[in-house]
């Protein structure tokens, strides 16, 4: 058979996929391909003004003008009930005038996903619509502002994020977490220091599985189901309350926190009492531990001893240098590490599983791979 006739016999498998099928692979294409598959064939041609996701990003074009150009045209060409996911990526230049009208047309046609990253430099007041799309999952926002709040609706809201994001009126927060019943993942990253506003009460959060936090802006109690817990700290912010009762992490399984006030929970010169008791959450789910900010007190090397010693379960231990490099935090990164290897026979057979242990070192925040090592099998 020659190779023309063969090229005439094969059969496009691929096309005869049905449309929901073939819709979902676009989704993952940059939007310019996604467009671009109707000059494929006849049958190809219509899929576009269904898709799923609209992911706007302004690297793709050539300037901001012919970005609104593009955006004003698939929102009005597209079928909106087919978009799920709507991603806004304006970081580089100040958020054009549509910007709020954009957002207000995919809030009305029920989208589920909405992203949001402009540039913080520019002050742009995000539309209080946002909070009342009750068809929301997914809410991630960055370089925005969040003004008062009069009302809040957000009934199936399963993800939060706030990056960047500047809120004069912390109580609106405060509301937006009481509106969330069934939130599971949160992060709030703000881009200044959290002095001046009041810890927030929001109860518990009973289906959070994933929380990153500023460290006193919310009471712990409100994450005692979650699996990975990530408590970010603030120069200038309080010390971690230890009047305050630690709830029974039963669930967790990954804990990153700062060094300073957390290495006090192990009895340290500045707390009251040692802890006697380890609390189940370590013992018997702690599966990860990371020690960020690490400056070489014996505080810190408590604290991973302590890990070691209590955590049966414990699979991985990293310790991470702060940004600010000396030559002196490397000496007792290096110091730790040959602590770790010349003790490993010490904790031998008290775990279930192999440990690796690792230390890192940041600059500028990249891994230096010269300042990490693995010790393995300290379990066996």
């Amino acid at each position: 058979m020659s190779t023309n006739k063969k090229r005439r016999t094969q059969v496009d498998r691929v096309s005869d996929l049905p449309d929901s099928l073939l819709l979902h692979i676009l989704s993952f294409l940059p939007l310019k391909k996604a467009v671009a598959t109707s000059l494929l064939s006849k049958r190809w041609r219509p899929l576009w003004l269904f898709l799923p996701t609209l992911h706007f990003e302004l690297t793709s074009f050539r300037n901001i003008k012919l970005s609104v150009q593009v955006v004003d045209k698939m929102l009005n060409s597209v079928d909106l009930k087919s978009v799920k996911k709507f991603v806004l990526d304006f970081r580089c230049y100040k958020p054009p005038r549509k910007t709020s009208k954009w957002i207000n047309t995919v809030i009305t046609s029920k989208v589920e996903h909405l992203e949001l990253y402009l540039s913080g430099e520019a002050v742009y007041e995000l539309p209080s619509s946002v909070f009342i799309a009750n068809n929301l999952r997914v809410l991630k926002l960055s370089g925005v502002t969040v003004n008062t709040l009069s009302h809040v609706d957000l009934p199936f809201l399963e993800a939060f994020h706030l990056e960047d994001v500047e809120i004069p009126d912390i109580t609106s927060l405060e509301m937006v977490l009481t509106a969330c019943p069934f939130l599971k993942e949160l992060v709030i990253k703000f881009s200044d220091d959290v002095v001046g506003y009041h810890r927030l009460n929001i109860g518990r959060l009973n289906h959070l599985e994933t929380a990153e936090v500023p460290q006193s802006l919310i009471p712990l109690e409100a994450f005692s189901n979650v699996k990975c817990l990530r408590l970010c700290h603030y120069p200038e912010q309080d010390m971690w309350p230890f009047s305050d009762d630690i709830p029974m992490f039963c669930n967790l399984t990954h804990l990153e926190c700062v060094a300073d006030e957390w290495t006090e929970m192990l009895g340290s010169s500045s707390s009251p009492e040692p802890i006697l008791d380890v609390p189940p959450c370590v013992s018997l789910h702690l599966k990860q531990f990371t020690l960020s900010g690490f400056r070489g007190s014996e505080s810190e090397s408590e604290m991973i001893r302590f890990m070691l010693k209590n955590a049966r379960v414990l699979r991985t231990i990293y310790v991470c240098e702060s940004f600010y490099r000396s030559e002196d935090k490397l000496r007792k990164l290096q110091k730790l590490a040959a602590s770790l290897r010349s003790g490993s026979e010490s904790y031998s057979g008290m775990h279930e599983q192999p440990l690796n242990a690792s230390v890192v070192s940041h600059t500028a925040g990249t891994i230096i791979s010269k300042h990490m090592f693995v010790l393995e099998d300290i379990k066996r």
